[in-house]
């Protein structure tokens, strides 16, 4: 299912992140997301990016706190990466790339989400199989838990 990126821009509207004096333009994050793997932005205005490939960029955010009350940009989201945004109390996420997967995990957790393009399943680097990390989580529903398989495998 497709989001409009309209109804992005409406929901940052109402939520104040578009309208926030010393905030960024949802456009230009949008834009960032080119150069950038994953772009927090609190209500406040402060951005961060994070330029690491899969998940980590994820985890390294969280090793500064949680995602509650930001808008999250990230440039390509399966089911791993919905889970540990669950975790970190995510509620708005715009993304490039949406797995299928993820879908169900988002919505399950209220989180609203946009996308551009909506796949199957996330790819591994080489395009040749399915995300490693995707591969982890298949039986996993609770964030938790998947959060705790994750940073296990990750830290290998």
């Amino acid at each position: 299912m497709k989001r409009n990126i309209l109804l992005f821009l409406v929901a940052l509207a109402v939520f104040g992140c578009a309208t926030k004096k010393d905030s960024i333009p949802v456009e230009d994050l949008k834009e960032m997301l080119k150069e950038h793997a994953l772009i927090v932005a609190q209500q406040d205005g402060t951005v961060e990016t994070y330029d690491d490939n899969g998940i980590k960029p994820l985890f390294k955010h969280l090793e500064k706190g949680t995602f509650k009350d930001c808008y999250v940009f990230d440039k390509v989201t399966g089911k791993a990466s919905a889970l540990v945004l669950v975790y970190g109390e995510a509620t708005v996420l715009y993304t490039t790339i949406l797995s299928k997967e993820a879908i169900p995990v988002l919505e399950k957790h209220g989180i609203q989400y946009y996308t551009d393009k909506t796949v199957d399943y996330i790819v591994n680097m080489t395009g040749d199989d399915k995300c490693p990390m995707e591969k982890t989580v298949t039986d996993i529903d609770d964030p938790a838990e998947a959060f705790q398989v994750l940073k296990e495998k990750f830290g290998k």
